[in-house]
């Protein structure tokens, strides 16, 4: 893989992440709330490109299983219930993958993953799709989510995530 840089040479992006990607956030690599704008964005995404160039031919579902530690089957919409959600937060050393991440790490990780896949690739494999949803839908819970910036941004990568 060559050593592009989308966020300062957009145009080394694939056509349809900037077709699919109009907002200037989704290319801002310093706004915390952006999908790559925090460190934990950022990193997950050349993370994802180091993944990509070992295992050119797996598909991104692998490499979230790689982030999950083979637990993608527990990454599921149970973890984003208002009954989850809140008791994460009240314990959050008990949250899902909790030794490994906390909740913000853990759901920006998989969602740059997969939006790093459609800025290299143009695509995002559809069997990873479900994991994606999940770190989004998690990330707009209200107990999460309760800044209109922060939620503006969520809304916009679900959108792009159903779209691509």
């Amino acid at each position: 893989m060559d050593d592009h840089d989308p966020f300062n040479e957009p145009e080394t992006a694939s056509a349809i992440a900037r077709e699919l990607m109009p907002e200037e956030f989704f290319w801002d690599c310093v706004d915390e709330s952006a999908p790559f704008g925090s460190d934990e964005g950022f990193d997950a995404y050349y993370e994802w490109r180091d993944w990509r160039e070992e295992h050119p031919t797996r598909n991104l579902s692998d490499c979230l299983s790689w982030i999950l530690e083979g637990r993608e089957a527990d990454y599921n919409p149970s973890l984003y219930t208002d009954e989850q959600i809140q008791q994460d937060l009240d314990d959050p050393g008990q949250a899902f993958l909790a030794e490994s991440y906390d909740i913000f790490t853990l759901d920006t990780t998989i969602i740059a993953s997969g939006l790093g896949q459609l800025l290299d690739e143009g695509r995002i494999d559809a069997e990873a799709k479900p994991l994606l949803m999940v770190a989004v839908r998690r990330q707009l819970h209200p107990l999460i989510c309760f800044d209109v910036h922060r939620k503006n941004i969520m809304e916009a990568i679900e959108r792009v995530i159903q779209a691509a």
